[in-house]
């Protein structure tokens, strides 16, 4: 069985309070809106896409502020209260303007929560306390490397007084033989096992439904919207957020094509023909509600 990491567990608690929020809403709301901010990272780990550097080479280009605000004042018509994630394909910390996009969020959606998934590289208290005082809520840092850089992150927590709840380390380096701490997937087809030593074991496509496109939603820097954070390869983009409102994307047509399949348990279709990626650790109450919704 799948193991649950302390994210996961957060993110089923806040839900149970997040649709207390929003059950006045016409139609199920997303919970969480994730953001690739960047087109670089810095490190090519074995289990990621991006250890093909011929496949995903480094960019220097990252998402605008102008469209970042424009979307932020799209889920203003609603008050927004939601998890606002910057993660994605890259390393978020790389964009040169983390801390603005963080203080347009906090300051015109006061009730969301935006939290930072980061490898820490880059990462010193001058940099968490300016990103803490632009309205940050919760910071995971995913470990690569040593105990060392462990003991930094440690004390870098301690000095700035900064909770388990704000602050997490998942490890991230226990090598292939213990999926290298996390719940190993192939990004919708993106990731090649043999890299680390590894075969796939599924029969695909799954029979099995998926949540993700039920309480998510994804924009990349250059504005593509796709279904899923896992879709590596953005296969499904549904829409681009320089023409159209965030809200119009998340109710359009392919949107309910895809998550009406996935509550019939049916993955035949991209990305999902070739995912693997359990998709029912969390959103469980978002999948009745489309079931409910589409009735």
């Amino acid at each position: 069985m799948d193991s649950i990491d302390i994210k996961t567990l957060k993110v089923n608690d806040f839900h149970k309070q997040y649709l207390k929020r929003v059950s006045k809403l016409k139609f199920p709301i997303f919970s969480i809106i994730e953001f690739n901010l960047h087109g670089s990272c810095n490190r090519r780990c074995a289990f990621c896409p991006r250890v093909d550097e011929q496949l995903w080479p480094n960019k220097d280009e990252e998402f605008s502020l102008k469209l970042f605000t424009k979307i932020i004042n799209e889920l203003k018509e609603i008050d927004y209260s939601g998890r606002i994630s910057f993660s994605g394909f890259s390393e978020p910390t790389m964009h040169s303007n983390l801390s603005e996009i963080l203080s347009i969020a906090s300051k015109n959606l006061p009730n969301s929560f935006p939290e930072i998934i980061t490898n820490g590289d880059y990462l010193n208290s001058k940099k968490l306390i300016e990103f803490f005082d632009n309205g940050l809520k919760f910071i995971y840092v995913s470990l690569y490397t040593n105990k060392q850089t462990y003991d930094k992150l440690v004390k870098l927590k301690k000095d700035l007084k900064l909770s388990d709840y704000q602050f997490s380390i998942r490890p991230r380096n226990l090598g292939s033989k213990k999926n290298f701490g996390l719940n190993l997937n192939n990004r919708a087809g993106a990731v090649d096992y043999s890299t680390f030593g590894k075969q796939l074991k599924e029969e695909f496509p799954l029979k099995q439904t998926c949540n993700y496109p039920m309480y998510t939603i994804f924009v990349d820097y250059n504005g593509d919207t796709l279904i899923c954070p896992n879709d590596w390869d953005k296969r499904k983009v549904i829409g681009n957020v320089n023409k159209d409102n965030i809200l119009d994307i998340w109710k359009n047509e392919q949107f309910k094509n895809v998550r009406q399949r996935l509550l019939k348990k049916d993955r035949n279709a991209k990305p999902c023909e070739k995912c693997n990626v359990n998709g029912l650790h969390v959103g469980n109450e978002f999948n009745i509600l489309w079931q409910e919704y589409y009735k």
